[in-house]
């Protein structure tokens, strides 16, 4: 089960319409956590998804990345990056700029960043 934090934050990701953001809400609601890696500065959710989930072959490998969060007592916030990799999605990623990852994340606000 994903943490608030972390369900906003795909929740956030995905909210456009199209591919291949169709197709990765329908595998999520297929998917299933593996295991959870913290590393001190962020975070890993690794996801499996059973056979019969709808992986699209034809998606490309893409790394969806356009959501920050601030935090009270991160002076740089932190950002997500979202892994789709041979058409399913595998990993969610939380990180911070250089600072320990908060020990409470339940006071948060997320917000787009810019990207180039």
């Amino acid at each position: 089960m994903l943490t608030p934090l972390e369900q906003a934050v795909v929740d956030a990701i995905l909210e456009k319409p199209g591919e291949p953001f169709d197709a990765i809400r329908q595998q999520l609601a297929h998917a299933t956590i593996t295991h959870r890696e913290i590393t001190g500065v962020g975070f890993f959710v690794h996801y499996a998804l059973p056979a019969d989930a709808p992986v699209r072959r034809d998606l490309l490998d893409v790394t969806i990345g356009d959501v920050g969060a601030a935090f009270p007592g991160l002076q740089h916030g932190a950002g997500f990056l979202l892994f789709i990799r041979d058409g399913a999605v595998c990993m969610l990623e939380g990180y911070t700029y250089d600072e320990p990852w908060p020990a409470c994340t339940d006071d948060f606000t997320l917000h787009r960043q810019l990207t180039s």
